[in-house]
């Protein structure tokens, strides 16, 4: 899917995206279908993005999709590195000139968009490899 901005100069397709029923019935998110089948862009802006940080998207997705996704009005934007020892994970909340990391609590972080807590846990798969697991409370 992708978002566009609102000078619609530029566009991302994050790796997730979350719009609630209340924003797309309230019409601040329309999914676009595509010419052949599915929806392949969302118009508006969801209530959640994620990116999943790479090597080769650093740059992009900490400065440019953070400015860009607070331009489209998004509420949150989930951002995930895993690619050092331990994993990395943001809540990032919308504000007055930017986003703002949500602080945690014992390790938990608070989203207003669901209204529960998450953390991103690493544990070794059965083959040695990292295993992520996204934990969620209320």
């Amino acid at each position: 899917m992708e978002i566009l901005s609102p000078r619609e100069d530029r566009a991302a397709e994050p790796d997730g995206v979350f719009g609630s029923h209340d924003a797309v019935r309230d019409l601040r998110v329309r999914f676009v279908e595509g010419a052949k089948k599915g929806h392949v862009e969302v118009e508006g802006s969801p209530d959640m993005v994620l990116e999943v940080v790479g090597d080769k998207s650093v740059r992009k997705d900490t400065k440019v999709l953070r400015q860009l996704y607070w331009e489209a009005g998004i509420p949150e934007y989930w951002l995930v590195d895993a690619r050092g020892e331990s994993p990395s994970f943001d809540i990032l909340r919308r504000g007055k000139r930017g986003y703002t990391a949500t602080r945690a609590q014992e390790g938990w972080l608070r989203s207003d968009i669901f209204g529960r807590l998450f953390r991103l846990t690493q544990h070794a798969g059965p083959l040695g490899h990292p295993k992520y697991r996204l934990e969620v409370r209320q």
